[in-house]
């Protein structure tokens, strides 16, 4: 009669692969099993940094990839009740970024958010001076909200907005600043006034608060002689606008009244304890942009490096609210763009957006007693 044969039983059976995965063959001279090294703590700390690194990266990129909208109320001292609420978008250094085709995440961003105006305060090209994405955030903005105006001034990395060597039919306009006006923006080449009731809002570029309007005026009146005797299209029509520009701010000077609210547009922020001057005196809330936040930014300590010669350190670790977010100066709030693009010869090369999102705001005006 035929029995299965039982199992072993024997103590023998304890070497069976299973049973010794957790050995290691001993060289010999040594005992026949030793038990497998675990790798160091620390070597497994590393790695596991390493992996959380990886994995901040990641979702790092995916945010970058998006628009933020920032929300700021700024009280303005005898703002009247027409103005309360009265909201601009400001945007600044798109540096040619785009987001999604024709910038629709722009208004994947926004949502129904409105606002009354637009204001654009400069570095919107790229380094290779390609208007497009400008071109494209301008026609979204129109789309969004087809009333809004949309202003716009250019930065330190932009082209100049006028020159007699553009030659565009004679406009002395650089190519770029048409395109943004055919497609409806405004530059900011004089004071423009939005009226509400009895009071009126001032937005300004930075340099018409420290213009010499009586020097300039002889500057460019021989400018303009000058440009007539050489028969040059081009040095007439850049003589025209400059004269034109000049009495209309000067205009504008003699038309701001004492309740109404001045916003200068700014590309680069002042330097510390500029803001107190007497060319910002009278100067309700500047908007400004330049430092893109120090693109590296890290939780309670701010940013990692702010370029400039007129901060401590050169601008290593500043300060968390140093170009970045709503300050006030005296009686002066200043509002300080983080921006949109990345695109910065200030900044070392492997420098790039951390903890720091592409960013809108929506300044919402509101009136203060103080």
């Amino acid at each position: 009669m035929n029995r299965r044969p039982s199992q072993s039983r024997t103590g023998y059976d304890s070497f069976s692969p299973h049973h010794a995965a957790h050995f290691t063959a001993s060289t010999p001279g040594n005992d026949f099993f030793d038990v497998r090294k675990k790798k160091p703590l620390a070597l497994r700390m590393a790695f596991s940094f390493f992996l959380l690194f990886l994995a901040l990266l990641a979702v790092n990129f995916l945010v970058n990839q998006f628009i933020h909208v920032a929300r700021v109320t700024v009280p303005v001292t005898g703002l009247d009740e027409e103005f309360d609420g009265y909201t601009l978008l400001h945007i600044s250094d798109l540096k040619g970024a785009t987001f999604g085709s024709g910038q629709r995440l722009l208004s994947f961003a926004l949502g129904r958010s409105e606002f009354d105006a637009v204001v654009l305060t400069g570095d919107m090209l790229s380094a290779h001076e390609n208007a497009q994405p400008l071109y494209a955030l301008i026609e979204r903005l129109r789309a969004v909200s087809p009333d809004a105006p949309i202003c716009f001034i250019a930065g330190d990395d932009d082209p100049p907005v006028t020159s007699s060597a553009y030659f565009t039919g004679g406009s002395p306009f650089a190519p770029w600043v048409l395109g943004a006006q055919q497609r409806g923006a405004q530059l900011l080449s004089s004071p423009q006034a939005i009226a509400r009731g009895a009071q009126t809002v001032w937005l300004m570029a930075g340099n018409h608060l420290s213009l010499d309007v009586d020097t300039m005026q002889g500057q460019y009146e021989q400018q303009y002689l000058k440009a007539l005797d050489s028969g040059d299209e081009n040095e007439i029509e850049l003589a025209k606008h400059n004269l034109k520009s000049l009495q209309e701010t000067r205009d504008a000077r003699a038309a701001i009244a004492d309740g109404d609210a001045v916003i200068a547009l700014t590309h680069t922020p002042p330097a510390f304890g500029e803001y107190s001057a007497e060319v910002y005196r009278g100067v309700d809330l500047v908007l400004c942009g330049h430092a893109l936040g120090g693109l590296i930014r890290l939780p309670v300590v701010g940013p990692v490096f702010i370029p400039s010669p007129s901060l401590p350190r050169y601008g290593l670790f500043p300060g968390r609210s140093t170009h970045y977010g709503l300050t006030r100066e005296g009686k002066t709030q200043i509002y300080v763009s983080p921006g949109l693009g990345t695109e910065n010869d200030d900044y070392p090369f492997f420098f790039f957006r951390l903890l720091n999102p592409p960013t809108v705001t929506l300044i919402t005006l509101t009136p203060s007693s103080i």
